[in-house]
């Protein structure tokens, strides 16, 4: 997925889960981009001169940055401050379910094995495409408003 779809699903989901301040929604963006550092043509990766390429060369695409031990390990690293804890996990998570459906991630990297959700033989740019339009028709039609109902 593309760095516009990732910020577009991590920002939904934390409107539903009422994370509505701007340094909360600031982390949930950039968490929502971070596993894509290892790429140097990602929306991340072209901020930071020298570590997408390393990490791409020495573990590959969709390795250790995608995987639970490294969200792990920054979720620990951001203890210091607790309250950015939950919207570094929306952003982080939204970005590893929507990869999940779009190819295949080492979830439980350093184990080799790669996990992914086939979508019937769907090539991943249709739910890409899918999944963006799909958002777009749900705010014009402000079905966002439902939940408002239901909380």
């Amino acid at each position: 997925m593309n760095g516009a779809t990732h910020l577009i699903g991590s920002v939904t989901v934390a409107a539903l889960l009422e994370i509505h301040s701007p340094v909360s929604l600031l982390i949930v963006a950039v968490a929502s981009l971070l596993p894509d550092i290892d790429r140097t043509n990602s929306l991340m990766g072209r901020f930071v001169p020298i570590l997408p390429t390393a990490l791409e060369q020495s573990f590959g695409k969709r390795t250790i940055t995608h995987s639970l031990i490294f969200g792990l390990g920054i979720w620990l690293l951001l203890g210091f401050h607790a309250s950015w804890q939950w919207p570094f996990l929306v952003g982080y998570g939204s970005h590893l379910l929507l990869d999940l459906f779009t190819g295949r991630i080492a979830l439980l990297w350093p184990i080799p094995f790669k996990f992914g959700v086939p979508l019937f033989g769907i090539p991943p740019v249709f739910v890409e495409s899918l999944s963006l339009a799909s958002w777009g028709a749900w705010m014009v039609l402000e079905g966002y408003q439902y939940f408002q109902i239901l909380f």
